[in-house]
């Protein structure tokens, strides 16, 4: 029985109704007691009100059938966080870690009719007060409420460089009243062994009375009894499970049944993908350093994707569209690889499901980020029983890469001297290098940890060593330096770097009036977290672009500087394959509208980084580089297969007069990164002289096309483009045909009525051929032809 109906009683108003998830920030903008929290100042303004209690009221119908089972348990799935629990007046628990689940024998406490079952949620903020007074925790240089690492609440809900402060309260998973006779399924391990081609699946299954019911498990066509719950299937000539862009992701159903008396009384199903997954951290031959790379069938694969945060801070919102939706996001950027940051909550179990079905790789980080944690002997056992409940619920995931213990400590305390001492470094140890690495080791056996990220193998051994491990980079944006730097970097893993921008302007529109668009308004600053970003923005921009005289260019051309960056640096990363092994950005997406390093932003709008993503992560992907007055074409294969195809290369001046052209067939092995072909342009005007590249299939099919300038995109000497579009209806939305007199860039076109994907957007027009982009919509061409609006890099002035 899922218990859905609640009534939430906060100080100053009356009872308010609602349906699970309900906490309290969502209730109070749902009943319009409060204005939306993410509006203009709101989030200011409305942060007292976590300063107060709430409670939530729900009332159980049990009527005799249901008391006479033998029975009876109440589950709650994630409490957010402090709270006492109440039934029928009798007090439960009092608990604070959202991060767990908590499960309650109530059978003694049910009575026939209504029972009353009351959560006392106690403020989140007085808690950081009071235990930050006591003890001092460094806690992420002031972004984020002090105290708030005293707490196993999702640190983000209490501010972050890209984020609001709300921390909130309530019920944000299910509360369900479970009864059952006899005996129930508690919990199922699986571990996997692979050898000469031959996949055992080990099973070993509990019960939650430990009675001597008979337990099956159905695997590949097999029925097999499990001898005290433990077991083990032989899978020959078994399908393996791939990564995106590698293979397939065939998924088997793992069915366990629980039969007492020859009646089945209880069912469990699970979905397996079957892989060998681990990192390699073997060190190089120099000893000088040592790679870091996911090993997926004993394949090295390079990782391509970006870093995960929760996706709003209103979790009632959290819906399994919304999971499905940025798992479609991630897949239509060609991202193989999420990292699920450690500052949020773990996912829903849909995430990984989904993740599974997709051929998405997981770096699970646990919930620890910037923040040092005081490891009291309670605290050791919050983090005890959270990582068992979390690697319980997701360990079997194909998915399933690596479990990495925090983001960014070590580098914190060991570089940065982050609250640094004794006890800090002890407490650091015993839990990232004992409790959690020996969890893990008991309840995920098969899957990697990694204690910190950054990282160069733990211990405080020069975390961030470039050479070593994974890191983090961050002199591009924070260190100001240009981000043309990232060119001169050689990184194993680069599991975090980042650009910001702004949102679209239909995001800034739905926090912001009209007289406050200005990047230095109040409102554009509350929704700017990070400490003088927007005007970091127009520093970068000063070295890149013309300064725009609008604001709605401003934002356009912010976008375009961010997909610059990032591309700049995945296209050096790709080309060092076999050093370098994985790119990481920051961030893949918001949850609230800002400014911020997100390539989507909180209404599922894709900003040029995401569209730039498309080509810089394509299995196949083509670089361009500059250097030394020569181009040299770069091509990095990241399939099984090897590649064949061939590239047309023009130098054209900006009118679109073709100065030189070739065409080469190209072929690079499979997993390799090759540069192919190399150019010295012969041009005496490199302010009106651009070079492009397409790139093309065995076949002869268009894959993608690359545009280098040789002089800054300030300094080009742009033509007014006229550019056109034809929209024609298609079968599976509309296609439009662009075209341009002249030579553009950063061809960006927008709907006003409408929130659509296209192929491709952002893009260049460098001939006189049409360059046919689609639509995927249920609106017709006329529609959108009328609302469509169309920009080029030549309107940033």
């Amino acid at each position: 029985m899922n218990i859905q109906n609640w009534t939430m009683l906060y100080e100053g108003y009356e009872p308010l109704p609602c349906q699970a998830p309900c906490t309290m920030y969502s209730v109070l903008y749902d009943h319009g007691k409060i204005p939306d929290p993410f509006y203009g100042l709101n989030e200011r303004e409305l942060q007292y009100l976590s300063e107060k209690d709430c409670s939530f009221r729900a009332l159980i119908p049990a009527d005799d059938a249901l008391l006479a089972r033998e029975h009876l348990e109440l589950v709650f799935r994630g409490l957010d966080t402090i709270c006492h629990i109440s039934l029928n007046g009798k007090l439960l628990d009092r608990v604070k870690n959202m991060h767990r689940e908590y499960v309650y024998d109530v059978k003694p406490l049910l009575r026939p009719g209504e029972n009353e079952l009351l959560l006392q949620f106690k403020s989140p903020r007085r808690y950081f007060a009071q235990q930050q007074q006591k003890h001092y925790l460094y806690m992420n240089d002031g972004d984020t409420l002090p105290g708030t690492a005293h707490l196993r609440k999702a640190m983000y809900q209490s501010g972050w460089d890209w984020g609001p402060t709300l921390p909130d309260m309530g019920i944000f998973r299910p509360v369900e009243l479970n009864a059952y006779d006899i005996d129930r399924l508690e919990d199922v391990a699986v571990r996997q062994h692979h050898e000469n081609g031959q996949v055992s699946v080990e099973l070993h299954v509990t019960t939650k009375q430990g009675t001597d019911c008979e337990i099956y498990a159905h695997l590949d066509g097999k029925r097999v009894l499990l001898e005290d719950g433990c077991g083990t299937i032989a899978i020959g000539e078994p399908k393996l499970w791939w990564v995106r862009g590698y293979g397939d992701q065939p998924l088997y159903d793992l069915d366990i049944e629980l039969v007492s008396g020859g009646k089945v009384i209880d069912r469990c199903h699970k979905q397996l993908g079957l892989r060998t997954l681990t990192v390699s951290t073997q060190q190089d031959a120099d000893k000088k350093g040592s790679e870091f790379c996911f090993v997926l069938n004993g394949v090295k694969i390079f990782s391509m994707g970006a870093n995960f945060i929760p996706m709003d801070n209103l979790l009632s919102r959290v819906t399994p569209a919304r999971w499905e939706a940025l798992i479609g996001q991630a897949m239509d950027a060609n991202f193989n690889t999420l990292r699920v940051w450690g500052g949020g909550y773990y996912p829903d179990s849909y995430f990984y499901e989904l993740c599974d079905k997709y051929g998405i790789l997981v770096w699970q980080d646990f919930m620890v980020a910037c923040a040092n944690i005081y490891l009291t002997a309670e605290m050791a056992e919050e983090f005890t029983q959270e990582a068992i409940c979390n690697l319980k619920r997701f360990h079997h995931h194909a998915c399933l890469g690596l479990l990495c213990g925090n983001n960014e400590m070590e580098e914190m305390i060991a570089n940065q001297g982050k609250g640094d001492s004794l006890l800090v470094r002890n407490d650091y140890t015993q839990l990232y290098g004992h409790l959690l690495p020996e969890l893990c080791e008991k309840y995920a056996p098969d899957t990697f940890y990694w204690p910190s990220s950054p990282c160069s193998g733990g211990g405080f051994e020069e975390p961030g060593n470039p050479a070593k491990g994974d890191t983090h980079y961050w002199e591009v944006w924070h260190g100001g330096v240009p981000f043309t730097t990232y060119r001169e970097k050689s990184f194993r893993f680069c599991s975090e770097y980042g650009f910001e921008s702004f949102p679209s302007m239909k995001t800034i529109r739905s926090f912001c009036e009209e007289k406050d668009q200005n990047c230095f308004s109040r409102v554009m600053e509350n929704h700017q977290k990070c400490k003088g970003g927007n005007g970091k923005i127009l520093r970068y921009l000063a070295d890149n672009y013309l300064y725009p005289a609008s604001f709605e260019n401003l934002v356009y051309a912010s976008q375009l500087l961010q997909a610059d960056a990032i591309k700049y640096g995945v296209e050096h990363f790709r080309r060092q394959r076999g050093y370098c092994m994985g790119s990481i950005y920051w961030q893949f997406n918001d949850c609230w509208p800002v400014a911020s390093w997100s390539s989507v932003d909180s209404f599922g709008r894709y900003k040029a980084l995401h569209y730039a993503a498309r080509k810089f992560y394509a299995p196949v992907a083509m670089g361009l580089f500059l250097e030394n007055g020569k181009l040299t074409v770069n091509i990095s294969n990241e399939t099984m297969a090897d590649f064949q195809g061939s590239i047309h290369l023009a130098l054209c001046r900006s009118d679109m007069t073709v100065l030189e052209e070739t065409s080469c067939p190209v072929r690079v092995e499979a997993l390799t990164s090759s540069d192919v072909f190399a150019y010295k342009p012969a041009c005496q005007d490199r302010y009106s002289t651009y070079l492009y590249a397409d790139l093309f299939d065995e076949t002869g099919a268009f894959l993608m096309r690359q545009v280098e300038l040789m002089v800054p995109t300030k300094h080009f000497e742009w033509l007014p483009p006229e550019i056109t579009a034809e929209f024609r209806d298609t079968a599976g939305g509309v296609e439009i045909s662009v075209r341009s007199n002249v030579f553009t860039k950063g061809v960006f076109i927008d709907f006003q009525d409408y929130d659509c994907v296209l192929s491709d957007n952002y893009f260049s027009l460098t001939d006189h051929e049409p360059y046919r982009v689609t639509v995927k919509t249920n609106r017709s061409a006329g529609e959108l032809e009328k609302t469509a609006v169309i920009k080029s890099v030549y309107d940033i002035r």
